[in-house]
């Protein structure tokens, strides 16, 4: 593993490249240590805290004032996060490209996370307050083979502490992600401007790509705000039809519809996305459930 906590006195800049990190546990588990089968219910949690199951980052980069290179890397095998980034200052320029991430063991679902596992997030800051940074995300490949993991997942302040701020302005373009019974393929969360443009989103998944966001009475605006959504290429992305384990869990948080009655789609804007752009191909679902978002279908030329 490579773990990066840099003191925000500290200037310089920190790349991370070349490296191959595979954390299988040997080639007689086949990638993975099966636990009965249990693990292929998608109601099981490991119990983390009475060490029942690991959970495992591929490279992490935290607390930097400066430039961020993460490039180059092959990750395998983990079951948390391949590439985590967070809690930089304002002046921080975080790049995270030509990466490979490929896991086939199952996943942690870290921190309580609805999501088994990521093969790269980003968030603005975790627990304490934060400005938030500049983050582009580009040319990766990500092939996640085990039950409910998500692509790539960019997400706001997870703390409800002021100048706790969310990610702006940021790109997720030209990666291409294969998920098998996965969860979702891209997930911006209480963040506002990106950019997701020419990615690949093709396996399995219940949400191709998603837009969401919070907002309390008497806080500040965490909703996810004009962010765009075009040229993304799903059409090897078979959207999950709704099952028992989603129409349980159907309240606007990790699938959309209500209880008892979920709903699957290749986009997917929640309650609390605003003025978003969205250009999807005719034949590609779209759930709006946002204010003022904009839905405009396109040919394919193809």
């Amino acid at each position: 593993m490579v773990w990066v906590e840099a003191a925000h006195s500290f200037r310089g800049g920190v790349t991370i490249e070349g490296n191959y990190l595979d954390y299988a546990p040997g080639p007689i588990w086949g990638g993975h240590v099966s636990r009965g089968g249990v693990e292929d219910d998608p109601e099981y949690r490991p119990d983390l805290f009475n060490h029942e199951y690991y959970m495992s980052y591929g490279i992490a980069v935290n607390s930097v004032s400066g430039k961020v290179r993460i490039e180059n890397n092959i990750v395998r095998n983990v079951n948390g996060r391949g590439i985590a980034t967070e809690g930089h200052l304002a002046s921080a320029d975080v790049r995270i490209r030509h990466n490979t991430v490929i896991s086939d063991v199952y996943g942690s679902y870290p921190f309580s996370s609805p999501e088994a596992g990521a093969g790269i997030l980003a968030q603005s800051v975790l627990s304490s307050s934060g400005p938030g940074f500049n983050v582009e995300i580009e040319d990766n490949i990500i092939k996640l083979d085990k039950l409910n993991f998500s692509g790539i997942v960019i997400l706001g302040p997870a703390t409800d502490r002021e100048r706790a701020e969310k990610l702006r302005g940021g790109i997720i373009r030209n990666n291409r992600i294969q998920l098998k019974d996965g969860y979702e393929g891209i997930h911006v969360r209480k963040s506002d401007d990106f950019d997701v443009s020419d990615n690949t989103i093709s396996g399995e998944a219940y949400y191709g790509i998603r837009i969401s966001g919070r907002q309390r009475p008497g806080e500040r605006d965490m909703r996810s705000l004009n962010n765009i959504v075009e040229d993304n290429d799903m059409a090897d992305l078979r959207i999950r039809e709704p099952d028992e384990y989603s129409n349980k869990h159907a309240d606007g948080r990790m699938f959309a519809g209500s209880t008892g009655v979920s709903a699957s789609a290749h986009i997917w804007l929640g309650k609390f996305s605003k003025k978003n752009v969205i250009k999807l191909e005719k034949h590609e679902t779209v759930i709006d459930e946002g204010k003022n978002n904009t839905i405009k279908y396109v040919e394919n030329e193809s």
